[in-house]
């Protein structure tokens, strides 16, 4: 009687040892397709924050487009501004940006 408990606990650690080690093979084959997934989640995060930028440069664009093809004051301003235009008559002054103490420092080395 006894020696039949002995075999069916035997028995039983032994079915508990193969589902252990099933579950170990299994995690070890699938283990480098979860961390490919992870990273690719992360990565489609990365693209994500990137397309939303992009997203709100395209904005800001179209919306600079449609005020230079329909605001003349803009048009003006931009044209003043970026390109040192002015009109007949005007002189245009342009001042180089005053230097950082750091740049002082390098300009004198």
């Amino acid at each position: 009687m006894k020696s039949g408990t002995v075999w069916a606990k035997l028995s039983h650690l032994l079915g508990i040892g193969i589902l252990l080690a099933g579950g170990g093979l299994l995690l070890t084959a699938f283990w480098p397709l979860v961390q490919q997934i992870d990273r690719l989640e992360r990565q489609k995060e990365q693209i994500l924050h990137q397309v939303a930028d992009e997203q709100g440069r395209n904005r800001d664009l179209n919306l600079q487009l449609e005020l230079l093809q329909s605001d003349p004051n803009y048009l003006t301003r931009i044209a003043r501004d970026r390109l040192s235009m002015g009109k007949k008559g005007e002189m245009i002054f342009r001042f180089d940006p005053f230097p950082l103490p750091s740049d002082r420092e390098v300009a004198r080395d």
